[in-house]
């Protein structure tokens, strides 16, 4: 380890499930058995404090792609079929920024950061929303979630590169064989970098295990059993683990096995306090491991990291340069993590949640623009009070003592609790005041 990690160029394999709560894999303390996603975690490093980029998909992404907090990108709610908003070209994602560095870069699996073909038809493309126009060579997957679609019939679009091979898949079978049709791909993409010598960068977003559950007749599950929707994500980790094996690539390669976002209607958030949507850790902290043997430790790291760090690590990895200047990254390289060395206490994480937390808990799409808390190392402060009606005030928990954030304990630390206010006010005013600009940014060219 002593040569460090920065521009050692490792392939880059990044799985996120979506929905999946930080209590589903037996690695985290699960009944059901994820033998292959633990294998990442049990031969690399577990972290116990990862944050996702929000409690819900789209923000979610849109920090895991840019390295910045949604609201900065313009897109803090979940982007729906037929909208005429997505991911501006403005931004400068971590795949074109590996893809710059000399990867070959794919995403196999689900996109959502803008609808390509709005109502479903070919003239009415929005071709700035398509993973290649935002530095992914190649793309297998669906455009938003596998519960969304276009039209009265709900169809679910599946896209091969720039095109639509199958109109729809939102029918037993297409929901069934989606999984398999994402690792195929991944697959075929990971040896086609080998025969051409290029290091690859395999973002592998699945959508499962959101809603509906589906999973194939052939590994004997039971559509409708999130127990098995579990266990055929794990399969296909596995798969993918299994290739990568068999090509004698596990030396070089940086595997990460994470989730978008906090479980929904089913699902465990290992006994942390709400679900998707919730800006409570049971919304947003998630599953997060990464292997890369000889190059990261086997061990247990309770640092607090987010979706916002994924950027600027793995360019930090890749020996890439970082984005523009005039777009601010809100993430750190958390490169120093992965070697085993202790990072610098005080960095501030900012969390958003969704829209059903204005002072009356009625749907205001303007409270999607606030903070709803803050993190400081074991600080947490829900904030403001008009955003949390049933404590009437600010909250402040103690993360490392208080993981369920059921005891307010600003009244005993007040210069801790004045602190993390001040930095929420501060942020919360900036991200205001260049509200209107990034939002425009979502619906025009640069």
């Amino acid at each position: 380890m002593s040569d460090g990690l920065s521009g050692s160029r490792p392939n880059i394999v990044l799985i996120v499930l979506d929905d999946l709560g930080y209590g589903d894999l037996s690695r985290y303390g699960s009944q059901v058995a994820t033998p292959r996603m633990d294998e990442v975690g049990r031969a690399g490093m577990t972290f116990r404090q990862a944050c996702s980029g929000a409690p819900i998909c789209t923000p979610s992404r849109t920090a895991l792609m840019t390295g910045r907090y949604a609201q900065r990108v313009g897109l803090p709610q979940v982007l729906w079929p037929d909208e005429d908003r997505g991911l501006p070209d403005f931004e400068h994602t971590v795949a074109e920024a590996l893809r710059g560095a000399g990867y070959r870069t794919g995403i196999f699996g689900k996109w959502h950061l803008g609808d390509p073909r709005l109502t479903g038809n070919p003239w009415n493309a929005q071709p700035r929303f398509l993973p290649s126009s935002h530095g992914f060579d190649h793309f297998c997957g669906i455009p938003y979630s596998n519960d969304q679609g276009w039209g009265a019939e709900q169809w679910l679009p599946l896209y091969r590169g720039d095109a639509v091979v199958v109109d729809n898949v939102n029918t037993e079978q297409g929901q069934e064989s989606l999984a398999g049709e994402y690792t195929d791909a991944a697959i075929a993409f990971i040896r086609r970098s080998v025969a051409l010598q290029r290091p690859f960068f395999a973002y592998i977003p699945h959508s499962s295990v959101h809603q509906p559950f589906h999973v194939p007749e052939e590994t004997g599950g039971v559509d409708g059993s999130y127990p098995d929707v579990i266990r055929e994500a794990d399969r296909q980790v596995g798969r993918v683990l299994d290739e990568l094996r068999a090509l004698g690539l596990v030396d070089s390669t940086l595997v990460i096995v994470t989730s978008d976002n906090g479980p929904w209607f089913e699902g465990s958030t290992g006994g942390l306090r709400g679900r998707k949507t919730d800006p409570f850790e049971g919304g947003i902290r998630v599953p997060f491991m990464a292997r890369w043997p000889g190059r990261v430790p086997v061990a247990e790291n309770r640092y607090p990291i987010s979706f916002v760090d994924v950027l600027p690590t793995l360019i930090d990895l890749a020996g890439a340069p970082p984005p523009p200047a005039d777009r601010p990254i809100d993430g750190i390289s958390v490169v120093g993590a992965l070697e085993g060395r202790a990072m610098p206490a005080g960095r501030t994480l900012y969390i958003y949640g969704d829209l059903e937390e204005g002072p009356t808990g009625e749907v205001d799409p303007d409270w999607v623009w606030n903070v709803a808390a803050v993190r400081q190392d074991r600080w947490k402060l829900l904030w403001p009070a008009t955003v949390w009606p049933d404590l009437g005030r600010e909250m402040l928990v103690d993360l490392d003592r208080d993981p369920a954030e059921s005891t307010d304990v600003a009244d005993a630390h007040p210069l801790i609790l004045h602190s993390l206010a001040e930095r929420a006010r501060i942020f919360n005013d900036d991200i205001l005041r260049h509200r209107s600009a990034a939002i425009e940014r979502t619906r025009r060219h640069r």
